[in-house]
């Protein structure tokens, strides 16, 4: 048995991106029914950060960079949201990792359904962010929530990272 084949008999070379997420998507839904796990958003920061890149036609920043995620073919830095929404309505689903600093240009909030195709996405500049933003002081950092009134504030992107997905 080769890494790439598992005992279900999957090879995992003959899946695409969008399965082979989708698939990890199940197993972390199992292993959270399962109480291993508390959430289900592993790969979705990873896949969205790459989405911008390629729709920039930027570069990722390594790993260590703080405030930044893409740096756009244009120079801009792009802070890169992500979360997988199951339900529109749930608030919770849609509470972005905290913020912890303003030293970025935009941010783009990719927000991915269960099986992580591009449900909405939308770039904001870093002004319409601080204002929506609440500090919490047991994080030390800034929540917002990428509600719709907040993500129609951008331009949307839905369509552009739908065209870069293979």
């Amino acid at each position: 048995m080769t890494d790439a084949q598992r005992p279900a008999g999957i090879d995992l070379r003959q899946l695409g991106i969008g399965e082979l997420l989708a698939l990890s998507r199940a197993i972390l839904a199992e292993l959270r029914r399962r109480g291993v796990i508390r959430t289900g958003n592993a790969p979705a920061g990873d896949y969205a950060e790459l989405l911008v890149q390629r729709t920039t036609s930027g570069e990722l920043a390594p790993n260590s960079q703080k405030s930044w995620d893409v740096l756009a073919g244009d120079g801009e830095r792009l802070q890169v949201k992500a979360r997988v929404v199951t339900d529109p309505r749930a608030n919770g689903e849609r509470q972005l990792s905290v913020f912890r600093s303003w030293d970025f240009d935009a941010a783009v909030v990719v927000l991915f359904d269960d099986d992580f195709c591009v449900w909405r996405a939308a770039r904001l500049p870093v002004e319409t962010f601080q204002a929506a933003a609440r500090f919490v002081e047991h994080v030390s950092g800034y929540r917002v929530f990428a509600t719709d009134e907040l993500l129609d504030a951008g331009d949307d992107w839905t369509e552009r990272l739908r065209a870069v997905v293979e």
